[in-house]
C-alpha cells in the first residue's frame, strides 16, 4: 500500500513545481511588459492655466468725459453696438448756449456796422471821383479865364503903347493916353486876379481831396477795428462751439459697449469720468495666465485647447488655437500667454469678447520611466 501512496505524493510535488514555474513565467512576462511600457509608452504632460479668457486683439477703448457737467441724456446699454462718433452721453449746455447766442448777436451787429461803414466808404470814394471830375472842369474854366485876362492885358498894353506913341507925335490926346493906361492897369489887375483864382481853385481842390482822404482813412481804420473785433468774437464763438461739443460724449470707435454702468439724467459727472468701454470689432484671441513654473515650457507654436466655463465641453466642445507669444517673466505671480483662436473648432459656441474658461496645452511627451525619474528627482 505504501508504493501507490508514494507515487501520489511524487505526482503532487511535480504538479506544484509546474504551477510555480508557470507563475514565475507569468510574473516575468508581466514585468517585461511593464518594463516595455515604462520605456516605450508616452505620457502627455499638460499645463493648465490659472485663468483664461477670450479678448479682442485691439484693447477695449474707454469712453470718458472731457468736462464736468450734469447729464441731460444718456444712450448707454450693455451689448449695444455703436458707431464711431455716435453721441452716447449729452451734458447740459443751457448757459453756454445762451452765451453763444449773445456772441452771435454781437457778431451780427458788428457785421451790420461794417457793412454801413463800407457803404459810406464807397459813397466817399464816389464823391471823390465826382469831385475830381468837377475839379478838372473848374480848373480848366479858371485857367481859360486867366488866359483870356492875360490876352486882354496884352491887348491893353499894346493899345496903351500905341496911344502913348501917337500922343508923342501929337496925334492922340493926353486923355486918350490916360484912358488907355487905365484900361491897361485894369486888364493887368484882372489877369492877376484870374491867376490867383487858378491857384486858389487848385488849393481848394487839394484841401477838399485831403479831407476826402481823411474820411477814407478814418473809415478804413474803423473797418479794420470792426473786422478785428468780428474775428475775435468769431474765435470766441469757435471756443463756445468746441466747449459745447465737449459736452457731447461720443464713441471714439465702432464696436460693442462692453461696460456701461447705468446713467440717468440729472447725474453729475466730473471731468475724465469713464462712462463706458467699447470693445472694437476686431479679431479675437485667447489670453491666459499660467504659474511661473511654466516659464521655458511654453513656447510659440504649441497647440492649445480652451474649455469655457459657460459652455460645458462635453456638450459644446473645446476651442482650439496655437500659442502666439509668451511673456518673458511673470507679473503678479502669473505668466501671460497669448494664443490664436480658431472659431471653427467649436461652431456651437457664440464666441465673443469676455468669455472665460481654462486653457490647456501640451508641454511635453515623456515615457513613464522618464516621468517617474523626474518625479523622484523633484521629490528629493
Amino acid at each position: 500500500m505504501q508504493a501507490p501512496f508514494s507515487s501520489s505524493l511524487r505526482a503532487l510535488a511535480a504538479e506544484r513545481g509546474r504551477g510555480l514555474e508557470l507563475a514565475l513565467v507569468l510574473v516575468l512576462a508581466l514585468l517585461l511588459a511593464w518594463g516595455g511600457w515604462m520605456a516605450r509608452a508616452e505620457v502627455v504632460l499638460v499645463e493648465v492655466s490659472v485663468r483664461a479668457s477670450i479678448e479682442s486683439v485691439a484693447a477695449a477703448v474707454p469712453v470718458t468725459t472731457l468736462v464736468e457737467g450734469r447729464v441731460e441724456e444718456a444712450q448707454l446699454g450693455l451689448g449695444r453696438r455703436v458707431a464711431a462718433g455716435e453721441v452716447l452721453v449729452t451734458l447740459e449746455t443751457g448757459r453756454l448756449q445762451l452765451e453763444r447766442e449773445g456772441h452771435v448777436a454781437e457778431i451780427a451787429g458788428l457785421r451790420a456796422q461794417l457793412a454801413a461803414s463800407e457803404r459810406e466808404q464807397a459813397a466817399v470814394a464816389a464823391a471823390v471821383a465826382t469831385y475830381e471830375r468837377g475839379g478838372r472842369a473848374r480848373s480848366s474854366e479858371v485857367q481859360a479865364s486867366a488866359r483870356e485876362a492875360e490876352v486882354e492885358a496884352v491887348l491893353a498894353a499894346s493899345l496903351a503903347a500905341r496911344d502913348s506913341s501917337l500922343a508923342q507925335e501929337g496925334i492922340e490926346s493926353a486923355e486918350a493916353v490916360e484912358r488907355s493906361q487905365g484900361q491897361l492897369l485894369g486888364r493887368q489887375a484882372g489877369a492877376a486876379t484870374r491867376r490867383l483864382q487858378v491857384s486858389r481853385t487848385a488849393a481848394e481842390q487839394r484841401e477838399r481831396l485831403a479831407m476826402f482822404q481823411v474820411d477814407l482813412a478814418r473809415l478804413g481804420r474803423q473797418q479794420s477795428l470792426l473786422r478785428g473785433e468780428i474775428d475775435r468774437r468769431e474765435a470766441a464763438l469757435l471756443g463756445f462751439d468746441r466747449t459745447i461739443a465737449e459736452h457731447q460724449v461720443r464713441a471714439p470707435i465702432a464696436g460693442v459697449l462692453g461696460h456701461a454702468p447705468p446713467l440717468h439724467p440729472g447725474a453729475v459727472l466730473t471731468a475724465n469720468s469713464t462712462v463706458a468701454q467699447i470693445v472694437p470689432d476686431d479679431a479675437l484671441r485667447i489670453v491666459a495666465g499660467f504659474r511661473p513654473a511654466a516659464i521655458g515650457r511654453i513656447v510659440p507654436g504649441q497647440p492649445v485647447r480652451l474649455r469655457l466655463d459657460g459652455f460645458p465641453w462635453t456638450t459644446y466642445g473645446s476651442l482650439r488655437g496655437v500659442v502666439v507669444s509668451v511673456a518673458s517673466e511673470a507679473v503678479g505671480g502669473s505668466l501671460r500667454v497669448e494664443c490664436s483662436l480658431d472659431p471653427t473648432s467649436a461652431p456651437a459656441i457664440p464666441i465673443e469678447h469676455g468669455l472665460i474658461g481654462t486653457l490647456e496645452l501640451e508641454v511635453d511627451r515623456l515615457s513613464p520611466a522618464a516621468l517617474l525619474t523626474r518625479s523622484s528627482g523633484r521629490a528629493r
